[in-house]
């Protein structure tokens, strides 16, 4: 079977308002070609099969989400408590703090104080885990659909589960408040006390503790770090258009979602090898 792309505009709009602003109808879904499978060679070749039509795919039983951004919409508490803890050290005058949503704080702090001491970076991140333990974790909410998406990906027999940045006490504290933990068969998030705090070795104890398989797995996430962990651990990732990721980042997954009522569709089996 021949590979099939186009050339795919990322300042492209769809008319139809359930797509977010920044991706296009076409765009979403498949990205590139006819073939989610295909669409990304480079990434895939490696760690999928071929995309000929006899091939039998595996069955895609395992969902591993993100919490931030793909889940609930954690903006409003995260962004809240880190302006603070800038406020309070002068460093208010900031250009936009999006960029930090889902990295690993021990990342984004190096980036906020370059010159500072490892004491001085460690009490900006005692100070906003402080606030976000008071305050912050309740500014947040389940994007509309997300509820719905998983209780229909359990009923039609996926396994799900949740991979975060975000410290395990943290993580399991959202879900339980929201009354999505019971959907999920592990939540697996950060601990102070990990040797290793990048998203791509918390995504690989989550696969070796629970015997996943990459091939019969899909990582679903809405930032370029999910991506990078995905691919990083030999997964495919399907980009939660819905997120905070942008366009540009959404072009490194290897299926885009605009909406969470069409994750299945793209997880689906039966729909690896179909035309679109």
């Amino acid at each position: 079977m021949t590979r099939s792309s186009r050339n795919i505009s990322l300042s492209q709009f769809s008319s139809d308002s359930r797509y977010p602003t920044g991706i296009s109808q076409e765009y979403v879904g498949f990205c590139v070609g006819q073939n989610p499978i295909c669409r990304h060679p480079r990434s895939l070749e490696s760690r999928a099969p071929s995309c000929g039509t006899s091939d039998v795919l595996p069955t895609l039983s395992a969902l591993i989400f993100d919490l931030d951004g793909t889940l609930t919409d954690s903006k409003p508490g995260i962004l809240g408590c880190l302006r603070k803890v800038l406020d309070a050290r002068n460093m208010g005058d900031r250009v936009s703090l999006d960029r930090f949503i889902g990295r690993p704080l021990v990342e984004w702090v190096v980036e906020l104080l370059p010159e500072g001491s490892n004491d001085e970076r460690m009490a900006m991140v005692r100070d906003y885990r402080a606030c976000y333990d008071r305050v912050g974790w309740r500014n947040n909410a389940v994007f509309p659909g997300v509820r719905e998406m998983l209780a229909d990906l359990r009923r039609k027999g996926f396994s799900l589960y949740v991979c975060t940045s975000k410290l395990q006490h943290f993580a399991v504290r959202i879900l339980d408040f929201f009354e999505l933990s019971g959907l999920f068969i592990a939540i697996r998030g950060d601990k102070i006390e990990n040797a290793s705090h990048s998203k791509g070795d918390l995504l690989a104890s989550l696969l070796r503790e629970y015997s996943l398989r990459p091939e019969s797995a899909w990582m679903i996430g809405d930032r370029s770090f999910d991506i990078d962990a995905a691919h990083a651990n030999g997964l495919r990732c399907l980009a939660a258009g819905w997120g905070y990721g942008t366009p540009q980042e959404c072009t490194q997954a290897d299926a885009v979602s605009a909406i969470p009522a069409d994750v299945e569709a793209l997880v689906s089996p039966g729909n690896l090898t179909a035309g679109r």
